[in-house]
């Protein structure tokens, strides 16, 4: 897909939805495109069905309605759930852990829209809590809270194991409430006891930034969270790269160890600025979608279906077929110039889609190398549809590299292998992440100070998201341009 595209995929992360009357009052709409117009009107399990169908990557895999019976399950969710069950992979394991439904909550998020508590916490040990990371502007970073800091105590709960179900359930709820009393020891010893009451607030995923100068080379260090909405990150980001350009930047390190995805033309953004000059014009990445969409084989219904309210003169198909034929390709446009020597990715199991993609276009002109554990792996995006209240998330096209690579569904493995820690801030050279990927460029580990020995029983994970926008995982292209 080119800058100038119809609309853009999103893959992991927001989605400003495209509106999709799909009930019985757009059949109503358009009764002369029903081949049986004495039938009853669409019910909406049938109405994702036939959208999934048509849509759908691995269709193939998917029996027709006839068989599967859209209407004999007991709510569109429960449907959906088998719905993305039946495409294995060589294990005989579910393929699709990516396809969702989802309530509107995601696509507001992802345009920059949060209104949490606005942190996230790790298991340092399997007994103790630190925090992972604060969202600049968020009630936490208001209340003086930061990274390596550990959690004591949460509404009056002090104990803390991992996998235990009363520590889930007192996290949980502490989370998901208006508002939690929280306990917090820094690392002099010192301590912090406030209340954080979530509010809305921009949700600003550019943790910390830092320029370097070590062992005579000039490093630039980025830890980026979430593939928002480009306009939600640009104004910092070119900031953040001219600051680098003047600098003399010619090594990067792009850490991205819990960003789950977001927007691809986040991604195309960041892969221009990143990308050598002899790449301008030429492929970054191809998408590929299935049969129907790309013979336009579409059933009656998907046929009539107008992307209404927001481009009533548009039709679902036509976008479709473009996106999967005429927008097929996207190329790099005007690199960033920065001529980088190195670049370095650190990411995990949490680093999913987006960030993925990321680092696969960057592959065949940059050799990036890779820091951290194994990636989760997700080569495939959505451009979601909503259906009543509901937006459907399902997988409809899969990434291809310049050089024919995409095929990383179980995730890319590490050329350093590196664990996490809690315990230090963003920028410290006792994060072992980092500090592998500094010395993995060539810089000396005397350079770097000291590290203290790791804590035997250290774990290094958390056990889930509670801010929605790391939640997500997926690539998500954008929406119509009329």
């Amino acid at each position: 897909m080119q800058p100038n595209l119809l609309w853009r995929l999103l893959t992991g992360a927001t989605l400003i939805s495209l509106l999709l009357a799909a009930c019985s009052k757009d059949m109503a709409r358009n009764p002369g495109n029903n081949p049986n117009p004495g039938s009853k009107a669409i019910s909406t399990n049938d109405s994702i069905f036939n959208i999934f169908k048509d849509i759908y990557l691995w269709t193939d895999a998917v029996p027709d309605s006839a068989t599967f019976k859209p209407d004999s399950y007991s709510s569109p969710y429960t449907m959906f759930d088998s719905l993305i069950g039946f495409k294995k992979n060589s294990r005989n394991a579910n393929l699709d852990k990516y396809s969702f439904l989802d309530d509107g909550s995601t696509a507001d998020v992802l345009a920059g829209h949060a209104g949490d508590l606005g942190f996230q916490i790790g298991w340092q040990t399997r007994t103790e809590l630190h925090v992972v990371y604060v969202y600049p502007g968020s009630p936490a970073d208001k209340a003086g809270i930061k990274r390596g800091w550990q959690m004591s105590a949460v509404n009056g709960t002090t104990s803390f194991t991992y996998g235990n179900q009363a520590t889930e359930d007192a996290l949980n709820k502490a989370f998901s409430s208006q508002s939690a009393n929280f306990v917090f020891t820094k690392p002099d010893g010192n301590t912090l006891t406030t209340t954080i009451t979530a509010a809305q607030y921009t949700l600003n995923p550019i943790l910390y930034s830092k320029v370097y100068d070590l062992g005579g080379s000039k490093i630039g260090y980025i830890v980026f969270n979430s593939f928002v909405a480009p306009d939600v990150v640009k104004t910092q980001f070119e900031s953040i790269f001219s600051d680098f350009k003047t600098a003399g930047v010619t090594k990067v390190i792009i850490d991205l160890r819990y960003n789950g995805g977001g927007y691809v033309s986040t991604a195309e953004y960041l892969a221009n600025k990143l990308a050598p000059a002899s790449v301008g014009n030429q492929l970054m990445y191809s998408t590929v979608f299935n049969s129907r969409v790309t013979n336009k084989n579409f059933n009656w219904f998907f046929k009539a279906m107008k992307a209404v309210p927001d481009y009533p003169n548009q039709l679902w198909s036509d976008i479709f077929y473009s996106e999967a034929t005429t927008y097929a390709k996207t190329n790099f446009g005007a690199t960033g110039g920065l001529a980088l020597t190195n670049l370095s990715f650190i990411m995990t199991g949490n680093t999913a889609s987006a960030s993925e993609l990321l680092f696969n276009v960057l592959k065949p002109s940059l050799k990036p190398r890779m820091v951290g554990s194994t990636s989760y792996g997700k080569p495939v995006g959505f451009i979601a549809v909503t259906v009543g209240a509901i937006d459907m998330y399902c997988i409809n096209m899969q990434s291809i590299n310049s050089a024919n690579q995409g095929d990383y569904f179980d995730g890319f493995t590490p050329d350093v292998q590196a664990g996490d820690d809690y315990a230090n801030d963003w920028g410290s050279f006792q994060d072992p992440m980092l500090r592998a990927a500094l010395t993995d460029m060539g810089v000396p580990a005397s350079a770097l100070g000291r590290i203290a020995a790791p804590e035997s029983n250290r774990l290094g994970t958390i056990s889930r998201f509670y801010n929605k926008a790391n939640q997500f995982k997926g690539m998500i292209f954008p929406k119509v341009k009329e």
